[in-house]
């Protein structure tokens, strides 16, 4: 057997211990005596690792870094009949392209003759790309990427006092939070790992540290999709700790809490259910001072603090429990620009029922999920994931909206 980025977690655990020539019964002992019916399961697909924490404890008594039992990144090509939904990875080679020039290399080989355009043109277009990413509309924001990458370099590089560079690396830090955000969404293996990193270096010549506790929160994100699972909590925390000192603001509340939550995330999937409840705790508190608000656009408050519960729930492989925390969830609530954090959730609420074999309350979960936020559907693995495994089981009271979803998502529906 050959691994390849088509491997499931599944595969990757059956190969790995294999290779160690460990038996099912020794692996099942050394992650806290699991029944081998159920390493059987998943290793054969027939059952999915319902938490991350479950493949780092794998992932230790193999002897491996975590990111060798994750599948490759999920990918999904672009769909286009009828619709320009699902076209996002077309903006993927330009994006890559402006990246490249405008950069290090630009000093080389120059750059393109490009008209400078005001800051407050190019702050409209940041705000409308976090529009689109928190509504989850990647095939609008894709095409606009490559332009704002080219105008903030150019206003960088052609500001002429201290407030011109200062306003110039600010949007340039936002830029490249948004691209990269949309580039890990769409499954991109290096890029968005790049972007994050260069938001980070120019939030930091602002000096505003809302701005670099921001591009520290997406680079937890890129480092937990990667599988560094240690450095996405201590990334956040660090961050939180270092704004710890000047919480006098809402705005600086919602960045706090933000990145608690994130740490608190982290935490979870360490396993380590005490600190995780901590930082948890940590950002309750900021969210009940402020309710609910999008400052730097993270969407903080009350209302994503109880989507994590549902999350927490899930992620220490309780989905009964999940279920009854999605009933206090004001997810319907949430504002039209936040359809994202809707989507979210009910694609989680979807797992817990999945998880539970109540395929027909997945589906109405994922249906109510498309209506809210239709690409987050197309471009989220798990949603991928529960399609194909409810197609093998399905039945003909699900049969009609397992096949819609699955037609909707770009997966072949059964054979009859």
């Amino acid at each position: 057997m050959r691994l390849d980025d088509q491997a499931t977690t599944g595969d990757r655990i059956a190969y790995y211990r294999k290779r160690q020539g460990m038996t099912q019964e020794v692996l099942c002992g050394l992650v806290g005596g699991r029944t081998t019916e159920w390493l059987r399961q998943i290793e054969n697909n027939y059952a999915e690792v319902d938490r991350l924490s479950t493949i780092v404890a794998i992932a230790d008594a193999l002897q491996l870094p975590p990111i060798e039992l994750l599948p490759g990144p999920f990918r999904t090509r672009s769909r286009r009949p009828g619709s320009s939904l699902g076209t996002a990875p077309d903006s993927v080679p330009p994006i890559e392209s402006a990246m490249l020039r405008y950069d290090g290399m630009a000093g080389l080989i120059g750059v393109p003759t490009w008209e400078p355009v005001p800051p407050r043109d190019l702050r409209n277009r940041v705000a409308r790309a976090f529009f689109c990413s928190q509504t989850e509309r990647w095939s609008e924001m894709g095409p606009l990427v490559p332009d704002m990458i080219a105008d903030a370099w150019n206003l960088v590089h052609g500001a002429e006092t201290e407030e011109q560079r200062r306003e110039a690396y600010e949007l340039q830090a936002l830029v490249y939070r948004v691209a990269s955000g949309m580039l890990d969404r769409l499954g991109e293996k290096q890029l968005p790992w790049v972007a994050a990193e260069r938001s980070m270096f120019t939030a930091e010549q602002t000096g505003d540290p809302l701005l670099i506790a921001g591009g520290a929160w997406r680079l937890a994100v890129v480092l937990r999709h990667i599988g560094r699972l240690r450095e996405a909590t201590d990334v956040p925390i660090a961050a939180a700790d270092a704004l710890r000192s000047s919480l006098t603001s809402p705005q600086a509340h919602s960045v706090y809490g933000s990145l608690m939550l994130k740490g608190a995330v982290g935490a979870a999937t360490l396993g380590d259910r005490r600190e995780a409840e901590q930082y948890f705790a940590e950002a309750a508190r900021s969210a009940e001072l402020i309710g609910d608000r999008n400052d730097y656009w993270f969407a903080f408050g009350p209302t994503n603090i109880a989507i994590h519960r549902v999350w927490l729930s899930l992620e220490e492989s309780d989905p009964g429990r999940a279920i009854e925390e999605a009933e206090y969830v004001p997810h319907d609530r949430l504002p039209r620009e936040l359809s994202e954090r809707q989507a979210s959730h009910l694609i989680t609420v979807a797992w817990a029922h999945y998880l539970r074999r109540r395929d027909r309350d997945a589906l109405d979960a994922l249906k109510s999920a498309r209506v809210a936020a239709p690409e987050q559907l197309i471009f989220t693995g798990r949603v991928h994931s529960m399609i194909r495994a409810m197609q093998r089981r399905e039945r003909p009271s699900t049969r009609a909206d397992i096949r819609e979803l699955g037609d909707f998502i770009g997966i072949a529906g059964r054979a009859n």
